[in-house]
């Protein structure tokens, strides 16, 4: 890993193309936002998951969870506080590389957009809110083919306990390759990328709608605006995002697959009606904004930090 990162700030800090050092140095800008968000809101994630999961109680009978605090008590109590994050080594290899994608995604659309328009130069506008869609819906349909298995992963890992299954990381491995070998670890993906398109244009654009609110130069936030403007991104994203991940959890927490888009709305709706798409709405938003924050504060950091280096 080490010899990776090495050979990434060579390349960055010896490459003749301009372009090429800026798209380097935001991958791993975006390695590190994915770091930050990681390590604030995953057991966030691990509550909403097992709370979205939830079977519907027989008449007569008490809920799983009473909520998102007992659901996060129980967790602790069973499994111990590191229980909150189960399912973190698949995010963990992934959601560096994933963030990395998505942010130079991002820029690689921005800089293509600004090329077609003539947008360029030292006197170049900020992007339109359309444009800004646009180059956040491509990150999600990029994104989607690194972050589906991963997201999959976390989630057979987060719904194994209450089903009495192994809930290592290996064993959701194994469990899944059983399931129908290489292909399995794909179950679900239609449904990410359906989460993940409008989801990333409601993040990357309440991220960008906020910067040109709070900073003179929205390409160069300080700290504070970053942490302000990343956490409206991380308000923007769940808020679209929420009901149709739901949808996801049902698709990828059925062991055997089988479980169909239809299939996965109609349970739902059985489970509670509409408010069964929005379980997982107090951890996830209790989550959106400081991870969020993190997450774009880690990233405009580190750009600032590569462009002092390099």
């Amino acid at each position: 890993c080490n010899h990776f990162f090495v050979a990434t700030l060579q390349l960055a800090a010896f490459c003749n193309d301009r372009k090429m050092a800026d798209a380097v140095k935001s991958f791993l800008a975006g390695w590190a936002g994915g770091a930050g968000i990681l390590a604030v809101g995953h057991p966030f994630d691990t509550v909403k998951v097992r709370l979205q999961d939830m079977p519907k109680p027989k008449p007569g009978e008490a809920p799983l969870y009473k909520g998102a605090l007992d659901c996060a008590m129980q967790t602790i109590k069973k499994e111990g506080f590191f229980g909150l994050y189960k399912g973190v080594i698949g995010p963990f290899w992934s959601m560096g590389p994933v963030f990395a994608l998505y942010f130079l995604s991002y820029d690689t659309a921005e800089n293509a957009i600004r090329t077609l328009t003539g947008n360029t130069g030292p006197n170049k506008k900020n992007l339109s809110f359309p444009q800004i869609l646009l180059c956040a819906g491509f990150t999600g349909v990029v994104g989607t083919s690194v972050c589906s298995p991963a997201e999959l992963l976390k989630i057979r890992q987060q719904t194994a306990m209450a089903r009495g299954l192994d809930s290592s990381f290996m064993g959701a491995v194994k469990g899944l390759y059983a399931e129908g070998g290489l292909r399995a670890f794909y179950t679900g993906a239609l449904s990410t990328m359906i989460r993940d398109v409008p989801g990333s244009m409601g993040w990357f654009g309440g991220y960008e709608v906020a910067k040109i609110a709070l900073c003179k130069d929205p390409k160069n936030p300080t700290a504070t605006q970053a942490l302000v403007a990343g956490g409206c991104g991380g308000l923007g994203n769940w808020v679209i995002a929420l009901p149709l991940d739901c949808i996801k959890t049902k698709i990828q927490a059925t062991r055997g697959g089988g479980m169909t888009w239809g299939g996965a709305v109609k349970q739902i709706m059985s489970e509670g009606g509409i408010p069964a798409f929005y379980r997982g709405f107090a951890p996830i938003m209790l989550r959106a904004f400081p991870a969020n924050a993190a997450c774009f504060c880690c990233k405009e950091m580190a750009v600032k930090g590569l462009n002092k280096v390099f």
